[in-house]
């Protein structure tokens, strides 16, 4: 129970650098936040799955190892995601100021 809250804190806190990510590109802070939660969520659930269906879905000593390593490997993955996110914003909005930009000028 302790594991899958903190995956609920870390998907939260996932969804939230995605609404960081919308706010700077100017997109639906909602959708974004949905797709950063989805996705860190969704990752744990397959990765399970996935384990599940290899060893039959039997409880043994290494579940609780393979439990962990989801929650980390869901951050990994939607860390990737968002950086192929933001890569992808930033190349159809070049010109966006960051804050710091603008005294520039």
């Amino acid at each position: 129970m302790i594991n899958f809250a903190i995956q609920l804190v870390i998907s939260i806190f996932i969804g939230g650098c995605f609404v960081f990510l919308a706010k700077k590109y100017r997109k639906n802070l909602i959708t974004y936040f949905c797709i950063g939660f989805f996705i860190c969520l969704a990752i744990r659930i397959l990765y399970l799955l996935i384990y599940g269906l290899i060893t039959d879905f039997s409880i043994n000593q290494n579940f609780d190892n393979h439990r962990n390593l989801s929650v980390l490997f869901s951050i990994m993955i939607s860390y990737v995601f968002f950086r192929i996110l933001k890569a992808k914003l930033h190349k159809e909005n070049p010109n966006h100021f960051d804050i710091n930009d603008i005294g520039k000028e």
